[in-house]
């Protein structure tokens, strides 16, 4: 900028500018002020550089995982797993991740970074496909260890750190979740297949209204929040029986699926809440250990109530090794199950199984009883 452009743009002559770049005039704070705004430089970084004021510290911004820098550790409970460094404003994190192999982690942090990179690029296809293959790349990976933190740690992390052609955490906010529930559709259906059992995604508003509508309680609801709906065969046709309300983490408001959750079962159709449980607390107070929302059973959080209290569910599963399961009887006699995806301990399966055949007998009943 010449001395003339900053002259007009302060409204002065530019001999006083002259003056004040050769050291023979001072400017004030209300003048310093002006100038800053004037040249387009930012007020808070020019007192930071000359030493007046501290850097400020954004607790929003995340850590990112510095690219491969992981380590093969055993933690103080003698649990061996990976143990993944991050960037957090200049600064290093670490975080453990139990049950992960370094070389594992090493080769699909490798992996989904280049998923992610070919986003930028445009070869990559939808943000929320891309987000969908590195999920179940690390999901079916490693089915043992703990799916929040193989999402939140890996998965997202990564995206934040990798993908760059837009705001990576803006855009995360609708492909995530959707890529979740692309996630459970994909895995569930080959398992639930030889049951004549199928997950539908509902992608959009004519999908929801839909099914919706095919439990007969559209009209109470209206587009009330479900994201995934339970369908069996009888005769080769559909008969839908129950949903689906998927959060990725517990801060989306679960309150929003309880009208339509509470309708559904009131018509017999099962409603279930699944959940990553996510909920870890950043620097410089936090650990980044994902510990969840859910609370216990003796300290319960408002959104434990509604399974166990109010029992606005008939189950939650949560898929964060961290939650606390429910023991015992609850009041509601809703209970929280705690799994990972691995069918060979993963209780959703069977529950829609047994859920699809009490479904059915009720039906049988009625048709009895009617005749």
């Amino acid at each position: 900028m010449s001395q003339a452009t900053l002259a007009a743009a302060l409204g002065l002559e530019q001999p006083i500018i002259s003056k004040v770049e050769s050291f023979d005039r001072r400017i004030d704070i209300i003048e310093l002020h002006d100038w800053l705004t004037a040249i387009g430089y930012s007020h808070e970084k020019f007192l930071q550089e000359v030493g007046w004021m501290e850097e400020a510290i954004n607790t929003s911004l995340p850590a990112i995982p510095v690219p491969g820098k992981a380590a093969q550790t055993t933690n103080a409970a003698g649990m061996t797993g990976t143990t993944i460094e991050m960037a957090w404003q200049g600064q290093r994190r670490e975080v453990f991740i139990e049950g992960l192999p370094v070389a594992g982690y090493l080769a699909l942090e490798n992996e989904i970074s280049k998923i992610y990179k070919s986003l930028n690029t445009g070869t990559g296809g939808k943000n929320r496909e891309a987000i969908l293959a590195a999920l179940t790349r690390s999901i079916e990976g490693f089915p043992d260890v703990n799916p929040r933190d193989l999402y939140h740690h890996i998965v997202y992390r990564i995206y934040l750190r990798d993908y760059t052609k837009t705001q990576a955490d803006r855009s995360w906010v609708r492909a995530g979740g959707e890529a979740f529930e692309l996630f459970l559709q994909g895995h569930y259906n080959p398992l639930l297949s030889p049951y004549d059992i199928e997950l539908q995604w509902l992608s959009n508003d004519d999908l929801r209204k839909s099914a919706l509508e095919e439990m007969g309680i559209h009209g109470e609801v209206g587009g009330s929040k479900l994201d995934i709906a339970l369908y069996g065969k009888v005769s080769s046709k559909r008969v839908i029986f129950g949903g689906i309300h998927a959060k990725l983490s517990l801060a989306e408001r679960v309150s929003d699926d309880v009208p339509c959750s509470v309708a559904m079962m009131k018509k017999g159709m099962v409603s279930y809440l699944l959940t990553l449980d996510a909920k870890s607390f950043p620097p410089p107070t936090g650990d980044l250990i994902n510990r969840g929302e859910l609370g216990s059973m003796s300290t319960p959080s408002d959104k434990r109530n509604y399974i166990e209290l109010h029992g606005s569910f008939d189950a939650c599963f949560s898929y964060n090794l961290r939650t606390i399961p429910s023991s015992g009887t609850t009041a509601s006699g809703r209970k929280i199950y705690v799994s990972t995806f691995n069918p060979a301990v993963d209780p959703l399966p069977a529950e829609i199984v047994r859920a699809w055949k009490t479904f059915q007998a009720k039906k049988k009943q009625l048709r009895r009883t009617s005749a």
